[in-house]
């Protein structure tokens, strides 16, 4: 007996030094020279951690710490975040809260050096009373702390595992945008214009903070036990919240991936034109087709909303909450994505019941 209490700072420097080195050593690969927050990439998106680290969203631009609103272009008009409108709040709000991916990923990083310190007092604990505190106990908290050491690997991970290779759709543009008088449609076709990229700004940004929040609580779930049900650490709610998360961080993939799924396209065709403009002058076109790329525009937007609530919900299915069902998830998924691809779903419509002769073509 005495020989064994003699063995026990030796067992537990031994098992310590093996655990300091997975937590350590998930998190240290490409660590930040400066801030020592590690800096993985993302495929298609970029990166996350780091002193000045940023991410970049398909279609978006690049966030992150001190992220910008660059790279997003559509033609319908000029839109964008200047001026004294509802887009520029729009703008300014996600400008306003282009910090948090970076905060997170520090608090993460902070997290997770606690857990560490933890699971190395838990392992001691264990050592002098194993029948009191079960090994496990520090084992959950190195893992959990090595993945919130290494929360961009994480994030890498549930990205790949939903959108590796799958790109994001692009639009053909708008026939419309232009000026035409001072009617209530002139308005609608005023405020599309002002709020279509400001909006798909704030579904991104948005969608990409969720995700990241997700992959948190989808590590978090590794301190709990299998009592926890769904939300145990190999619960259903638990593996739903790691695949939402990467989801979330993909949007504009997965929308790409049911464009191409129901209509055998990466293009979403939105450029609207009258198959039947006899006797029509050029001014009655302009102010046709802007009708309808304004309404186009805004069914989209609403599309994006459904298709974004649908897997909330489908987490909350998974998570066992008797307030959601799966099928109105999948409704508010599908639909959102027939929303987003309304061009293509009147193609269909108008091809199957024969009237594309004059009817309005989408291309």
């Amino acid at each position: 007996m005495t020989r064994l209490n003699a063995l026990k700072p030796f067992r537990f420097l031994s098992i310590a030094l093996v655990a300091m080195m997975l937590i350590f050593g998930l998190g240290a690969k490409d660590a930040h020279a400066l801030g020592g927050i590690p800096n993985f990439s993302i495929p298609g998106i970029g990166s996350i951690g780091g002193s000045g680290a940023s991410i970049s969203i398909p279609g978006l631009g690049t966030i992150g710490i001190g992220w910008g609103s660059g790279g997003f272009t559509i033609s319908f008009g000029q839109g964008g975040c200047g001026g004294n409108t509802i887009g520029s709040v729009m703008c300014n709000t996600v400008e306003a809260v282009s910090l948090i991916p970076g905060f997170l990923s520090a608090i993460a990083y902070l997290f997770g050096l606690y857990l560490g310190v933890i699971a190395i007092l838990k392992l001691r604990d264990h050592v002098e009373n194993p029948n009191q505190t079960p090994l496990s106990e520090s084992i959950k908290r190195f893992a959990a702390g090595g993945a919130f050491f290494a929360l961009p690997m994480v994030m890498e991970v549930a990205y790949n595992a939903v959108a590796q290779d799958i790109f994001a759709p692009t639009t053909s543009g708008f026939n419309g945008g232009q000026t035409v008088g001072g009617g209530l449609d002139a308005m609608v076709a005023a405020l599309v214009n002002d709020i279509w990229a400001p909006m798909h700004l704030v579904f991104s940004g948005f969608s990409y903070l969720a995700g990241i929040i997700f992959i948190m609580i989808g590590v978090s779930r590794l301190l709990k036990s299998a009592q926890e049900g769904p939300r145990g650490p190999a619960g259903f709610g638990t593996i739903m919240t790691f695949l939402v998360g990467g989801t979330l961080l993909s949007i504009d993939a997965i929308m790409g991936a049911f464009t191409g799924s129901l209509f055998a396209a990466d293009n979403i065709s939105t450029y609207a034109e009258l198959n039947f403009d006899s006797g029509m002058s050029a001014d009655e076109l302009n102010h046709i087709h802007t009708v309808f790329s304004s309404v186009l525009a805004f069914m989209m937007v609403i599309g994006w909303i459904s298709f974004i609530r649908g897997w909330f919900i489908i987490r909350d299915v998974a998570e066992g909450s008797h307030q959601a069902s799966l099928m109105a998830g999948m409704t508010h998924v599908l639909g959102g994505a027939l929303a987003v691809n309304l061009g293509p779903v009147l193609n269909v419509v108008q091809e199957t019941f024969g009237i594309t002769g004059y009817g309005i073509l989408f291309t």
